[in-house]
């Protein structure tokens, strides 16, 4: 339905409308501009990312992207007969790419509708891009239909592009100006948009958001939404707002440390030290001179000023004793002596200094055994076991490897897209090595693969390499096969092209065809 100039005015100016002279879907969308106090006089938009922040968008939907500019290249023809532009936009309503009529692209600058910019109804009113995002569904617009005067002399068709799951990733548009307007703009949009759907389906993984307006979900390190690290992080919370001793058990690479310093960081001794000691890693003769410090020439090889000790540095703060069943019956002892009078009396000094700190212990193995076997000082035991946290192995919160990928991500720099297979493969796999063995394959995945994109076979390649198991289930049969099959029909059969979309060589990708029949 074509708007007049008058109809347009009447409403900025005063907010009056006839509702039978304008579709319902513009006039709600001018109702939001009008809420939200857009000036609709504006010309141009106010948002233009910087070429690395623009960079980093266009790494994040490489797969869509390179998908689209397929369509770009047989809309050339149109485009020209046309004097159209075509536009890839992501779902926070930044522009990522664009093609089209010389003229019109020339003009399309001079308003800032260019890579970059951001095109959403907050930024620049009622138009296909920024509607089609709010609304999530395809919409054409003309003419006086946009909010603001920079569109007015443009006719805009704007389809939105989703997952599999209904989530939104962008909008592929066309636009031009309105005495150039096609009747199938819409359709042929709304077509691509369909078609860009369907093969995406397979390939394309979006990280979900757990960051911004979600930050008590996570630690530094450690994230996530599932019931079993939630519940880790809920006690977190509530051992942090006391001083009593923690007991943190979990596997190795489940994050430990991560969770002491979460403690540390939000206790009422936050301002004090944090000191780490990994109680396996040093010898019983050189763990003591370590924990209680000593006097200048206390020993051969002792410094001559002396050392302070790592509980006396974390007077104030909270002391994190990591591995503490590797402790000797003799340090248990002295252990044990410390917690009850919470006095250091250093190696070679007859003097004794109190010391004011929490103690948080860790360890890998269960302390209740080992007390039962006469390995581990019962007395000791229950010194140490006040507040027992126990941190769940990554098999168990397989729901939030999406998350930790994210975070390594973001962590490591790593500008490369997962496939939804390869991110199978990541939930899939059991973990032995927990967190830390993620952060590694993911950082090999990173160094070692040439392409934009993992591939779920390279992944299993990895962690099979990596795997200290006599047998690696990175991923059932049934999924490889399906991989394989798909990679096949994107590339009509090559098997050099194939096995270079499946990240292996051609001789593997031969040897698992042949398991096939």
């Amino acid at each position: 339905m074509q708007l007049t100039k008058s109809t347009w005015s009447q409403f900025v100016q005063n907010g009056t409308l006839d509702p039978a002279r304008i579709e319902k879907v513009i006039h709600e969308s001018w109702s939001r501009c009008k809420a939200l106090d857009i000036n609709p006089f504006r010309k141009v938009t106010d948002k233009v990312l910087t070429l690395n922040e623009l960079e980093k968008r266009r790494n994040q939907l490489d797969i869509l992207i390179k998908e689209a500019k397929l369509y770009f290249n047989e809309l050339k023809a149109f485009t020209k007969n046309h004097e159209m532009i075509v536009l890839l936009v992501d779902r926070d309503g930044f522009i990522l790419t664009q093609e089209g009529h010389p003229r019109t692209m020339e003009k399309a600058k001079s308003m800032r509708f260019l890579p970059g910019a951001r095109w959403s109804e907050e930024n620049i009113g009622t138009n296909a891009i920024g509607t089609a995002l709010k609304t999530g569904s395809p919409i054409y617009v003309e003419g006086y239909q946009h909010f603001t005067v920079s569109s007015h002399d443009w006719c805009c068709a704007a389809a939105p592009i989703k997952t599999e799951s209904g989530e939104l990733l962008g909008v592929i548009d066309i636009s031009g100006p309105v005495g150039k307007a096609h009747p199938y703009l819409l359709a042929i949009v709304s077509t691509i948009a369909t078609t860009l759907e369907k093969k995406i389906k397979h390939r394309f993984h979006r990280f979900p958001d757990c960051g911004e307006g979600n930050e008590h979900s996570f630690f530094e390190g450690a994230i996530g939404t599932s019931p079993a690290f939630l519940k880790t992080l809920d006690l977190s919370k509530k051992a942090a707002s006391v001083s009593y001793p923690v007991s943190l058990q979990g596997e190795s690479g489940t994050g430990k440390e991560l969770v002491a310093k979460y403690i540390h960081r939000n206790s009422s001794r936050s301002n004090g030290p944090f000191i780490a000691l990994n109680c396996g890693a040093i010898s019983s003769q050189l763990l003591e001179s370590e924990l209680f410090g000593y006097e200048g020439g206390a020993f051969t090889g002792a410094k001559a000023e002396g050392y302070i000790g790592k509980l006396r540095a974390a007077h104030k703060g909270t002391i994190f004793l990591d591995e503490i069943a590797e402790l000797s019956p003799e340090m248990q002892v002295a252990l044990l002596r410390f917690l009850q009078e919470q006095t250091v009396r250093p190696i070679g000094s007859n003097k004794e200094y109190h010391v004011d700190t929490r103690v948080i212990t860790a360890t890998h193995k269960d302390l209740k055994k080992l007390v039962q076997r006469g390995e581990f000082r019962e007395d000791l035991f229950f010194r140490i076991f006040v507040l027992p946290i126990q941190l769940p192995p990554l098999r168990e919160r397989k729901e939030d490897i999406p998350h930790l990928a994210n975070y390594f991500f973001n962590l490591f720099g790593i500008e490369k897209n997962l496939t939804y297979e390869a991110m199978k493969v990541l939930q899939e796999y059991d973990w032995p090595g927990n967190i830390r063995e993620l952060k590694n394959v993911l950082i090999a995945a990173n160094v070692f693969v040439d392409e934009d994109v993992i591939h779920p076979l390279t992944l299993m390649q990895i962690i099979k390499e990596r795997s200290t198991a006599l047998e690696t289930n990175t991923l059932p049969r049934e999924s490889r096969n399906k991989a394989i099959k798909q990679a096949l029909e994107e590339t009509n059969g090559n098997i050099s092209k194939a096995s270079k979309l499946l990240g292996v060589s051609r001789t593997t990708l031969h040897r698992w065809l042949k398991k096939q029949t």
